[in-house]
């Protein structure tokens, strides 16, 4: 989910775009949903969204656009853009893992009525691929050997080699989501991420792209002509509020019909009139990343120590109220892979005073730990969009300047954090000792995004060969039972490296008006099914 690079010619096309603020025409006043997104999309091109399933362009690049599987609000993947799921079963997945098949559903039009064929899907798989266009993720698609179109509906996929979370992934869930691109309009484009579909997307979805005032407000209308019929609801009005606060209060005034809310939120508006709730569990893991290039985060005693200074199940009780149980792995508590026997270090002041002073680390006169002259001082780094996430930090603090560790907090916007080393993202350029890191899993348990040596989101610079190999055996093996079992040996080394302190995986909380039906978000995307949302 970490950033890949961006293109910086994207900012001049939306700098450029900027200068008319108003993109297209409005329709007419019609029944409408209103809800907010935290920031500003950079695009609202898919094919260089954010890499996070849950970002705000993932959720406005799910209302146009249809992925091959879907998963429903109880974690079932559902086919969409596909007329069935690959599977061995059926024939559309071969025994070695290397081909699949992908039947297209008959009458899926793009929103200008050109047809959804298998020349979209290869075009699109061969843009992904394209050295020259700045992805952020290529993850399963660079395994692609080769694709072809077999009739205008069937794509046949060959792999360089088995890969078992690739029916999972491929234009589906997986840790860098992606959709097929409509051929007809871009094919012709010099260069993808300066085309004007970035500012105003057609898409095979269920609503239309109409407006987009940046930094403001975006309006989506239903699309008629859906495969599945035309959406409930005729309009989607979209604010743009990066402040939690002020969306909190416009949900409480009834300016918005359904809104994100953190727990401390959701508890001054238990038993509110008009308003109910849903928690989802999501297939995210949120902890504090240790950079282990950084001195002297680079001795694993330092690091032990540290997690064993962290009452974890007290930020989970405390400032989560419960709604975030407490983890110790990148496997979300609903995972087949997970192991529930791993355990990081437990909470422990008397052994973390002891991993420090064996490690060299005294405490001085003011308390704050010395070593060759040098505090113990480092940078934790949060963002401020995350209520959740402000109140851990301001514990974490105090509970390592208890065992001698002078923490300072850095606010970084979560934009910046995740940008890219070109642009000066604050955890791809190493800009940070700690940072609060919320990590989205794909469908499939694959984490060697995030723990592999070379691994895109492992901001925690952290090598292990044996786990490198270990992720490479768990990516080709044939059976789950094997994989599960590869998947545990994982997560028991990294449990004792702790180049992550894993503290809870969330359960977002949604807090929606009663009047609206058909709001069911699923693990990955509060969006997935709003062409059923009614009022």
């Amino acid at each position: 989910m970490i950033a890949q690079a961006r293109c910086a010619a994207l900012a001049l096309l939306l700098a450029a775009a900027a200068a008319c603020t108003r993109t297209g025409t409005a329709p007419p006043a019609a029944t409408s949903v209103r809800f907010a997104i935290a920031a500003d999309p950079q695009t609202l091109d898919p094919l260089f969204a954010h890499a996070d399933a849950n970002s705000v362009e993932q959720q406005l690049a799910r209302l146009a656009f249809e992925p091959f599987i879907d998963i429903d609000a109880r974690g079932r993947p559902v086919p969409v853009l596909l007329a069935r799921i690959p599977t061995v079963a059926n024939g559309d997945l071969s025994r070695d893992g290397r081909t699949i098949v992908y039947h297209l559903r008959p009458g899926v039009r793009w929103q200008d009525g050109v047809p959804v064929t298998a020349a979209d899907v290869l075009f699109t798989l061969r843009a992904i691929v394209d050295p020259r266009n700045p992805i952020r993720s290529r993850e399963g698609y660079d395994r692609v050997a080769r694709a072809e179109r077999i009739d205008d509906r069937t794509v046949r996929v060959v792999l360089k080699a088995a890969w078992a979370p690739a029916v999972a992934t491929l234009f589906s869930y997986g840790t860098a989501p992606q959709y097929v691109l409509p051929a007809h309009l871009l094919e012709r484009e010099p260069q993808l991420d300066r085309a004007a579909f970035g500012g105003a997307p057609v898409g095979d979805g269920p609503y239309r792209f109409v407006s987009w005032e940046r930094g403001d407000r975006l309006v989506y209308a239903a699309n008629p002509a859906y495969w599945r019929g035309a959406p409930k609801t005729a309009r989607l009005d979209i604010r743009v509020v990066p402040d939690p606060g002020t969306n909190f209060t416009a949900l409480e005034s009834g300016a918005l019909d359904w809104n994100l809310i953190s727990p401390v939120q959701q508890q001054s508006m238990l038993g509110r009139a008009g308003i109910a709730f849903r928690h989802v569990p999501l297939a995210l893991i949120a902890g504090v990343a240790l950079n282990t290039a950084h001195p002297p985060l680079d001795d694993v005693r330092v690091r032990r120590a540290i997690a064993a200074s962290i009452d974890r199940q007290a930020i989970s009780d405390k400032i989560t109220f419960k709604r975030y149980p407490v983890v110790d792995t990148a496997q979300p508590l609903g995972s087949w892979a997970r192991d529930a026997s791993v355990r990081l270090p437990a909470f422990d002041p008397a052994a973390a005073d002891t991993l420090l002073d064996a490690a060299g680390w005294r405490r001085g006169a003011d308390g704050v730990r010395v070593k060759a002259g040098k505090r113990l001082a480092l940078t934790y780094v949060q963002f401020p969009e995350s209520q959740t996430g402000v109140r851990a930090a301001a514990f974490i603090e105090r509970e390592l300047h208890a065992r001698g560790i002078d923490l300072a907090l850095k606010s970084v916007t979560n934009a910046k954090l995740f940008l890219p080393k070109s642009e000066g993202g604050a955890l791809a350029s190493g800009d940070f000792d700690l940072a609060y890191v919320p990590w989205p899993m794909g469908a499939d348990p694959d984490d060697s995004f995030l723990l592999a040596c070379d691994g895109p989101a492992n901001v925690m610079r952290w090598c292990d060969p044996q786990v490198d190999a270990l992720e490479r055996r768990a990516l080709v093996a044939p059976s789950q039972s094997e994989r599960k079992t590869l998947y545990s040996a994982i997560e028991h080394r990294v449990a004792a490296a702790v180049p992550i302190v894993y503290l809870f995986d969330p359960s977002y909380v949604y807090a929606y008006r009663t009047a609206l039906r058909g709001f069911a978000p699923n693990a990955f995307n509060p969006t997935w099914n709003a062409a059923d949302w009614s009022l």
